[in-house]
């Protein structure tokens, strides 16, 4: 079982890295989505359920927070932010079984922060803040396919970054 999920974590851990190379936000956000579906995968075949919650949760925000330029949604997204950010918390802390399942709660929250912000170069500053707490996770459960992939997600922001946001500058 350990093979199989870090063989789905692979697949999750691609898919991730390479949303942040997306130029802009609607893909970023549709890549970021697919990841979490692998991840959901990934943690349920590990018996790392608050990481499969979290995800699933994560998941459900970024279809969500995709949906911010809408109509309906773009008058009160602070309210969509603060509701979001609530019901991480609130499913993280179902889940608790110790002080390391708020690290995936604190990871969920600024990945997931970021994909509301319109603002690709914010995206890509707030979701690079997310990935040392699920590195530390994924350390603790044995997803080791996500913990290479959580440390190619800092190197891929950090490139995204430069090649979008500080290059362009120069």
């Amino acid at each position: 079982m350990l093979l199989v999920a870090n063989i789905i974590g692979i697949i999750a851990v691609a898919m991730f890295v390479l949303s942040y190379q997306f130029k802009t936000r609607r893909w970023i956000i549709v890549f970021n989505g697919g990841s979490r579906v692998f991840y959901v995968l990934q943690y349920i075949f590990l018996g790392a359920f608050e990481g499969a919650v979290l995800d699933i949760v994560a998941l459900l925000v970024t279809l969500l927070a995709e949906q911010r330029e809408r109509n309906w949604l773009k008058k009160y997204y602070k309210l969509g932010i603060v509701a979001s950010n609530l019901f991480i918390v609130a499913m993280g802390l179902t889940f608790y079984k110790n002080i390391f399942s708020l690290l995936p709660i604190i990871g969920v929250v600024f990945e997931t922060g970021a994909l509301w912000l319109t603002s690709e170069k914010k995206i890509r500053m707030l979701s690079f803040f997310g990935a040392p707490f699920w590195l530390a996770y994924n350390l603790l459960v044995s997803a080791y396919g996500s913990v290479a992939g959580n440390v190619m997600t800092m190197v891929s922001i950090g490139l995204a970054i430069y090649r979008y946001d500080i290059s362009k500058k120069e």
